[in-house]
């Protein structure tokens, strides 16, 4: 069962995502949490909750509004069995309701899991796009 995220979901968003449970983690999960241009997905299997996603919408001046996966975490027990397909129906859906014509997601060049699944949910490359840093 999947359902949209409340703020009281905080916490609990925070855990599935494996992260450390800080003032500036809290701080960006309320924003997407309370944001008008995003929203938040829990996925629970017999009632225990084993993932989430967040999705959002992008809106340039000189193009029509993009939607956006930011996130997709799972319990790793719960991994390859569809459930991470099912949260990312539940964004494309959302974003279709919000007008959207196109959903994007991003990930590292190596993350061959997450090429793999953004292939097999019918995603296509794009482009290819280098970041550089260099530490001043």
């Amino acid at each position: 069962m999947i359902r949209e995220a409340k703020i009281s979901d905080c916490e609990l968003l925070i855990s599935l995502a494996g992260k450390e449970n800080s003032e500036e983690q809290m701080k960006e999960m309320r924003k997407s949490l309370t944001s008008y241009n995003e929203a938040v997905f829990i996925d629970y299997e017999n009632e225990i909750p084993v993932g989430y996603a967040i999705c959002g919408i992008k809106e340039e001046e000189s193009l029509e509004p993009v939607a956006t996966l930011s996130e997709l975490n799972l319990k790793p027990t719960y991994r390859n069995k569809g459930i991470d397909k099912r949260l990312l129906n539940k964004c494309e859906n959302w974003a279709k309701d919000k007008g959207c014509k196109t959903f994007a997601v991003t990930c590292l060049a190596e993350d061959t899991q997450k090429i793999d699944f953004y292939n097999y949910a019918g995603f296509k490359k794009t482009n290819n796009i280098v970041y550089f840093s260099k530490e001043l």
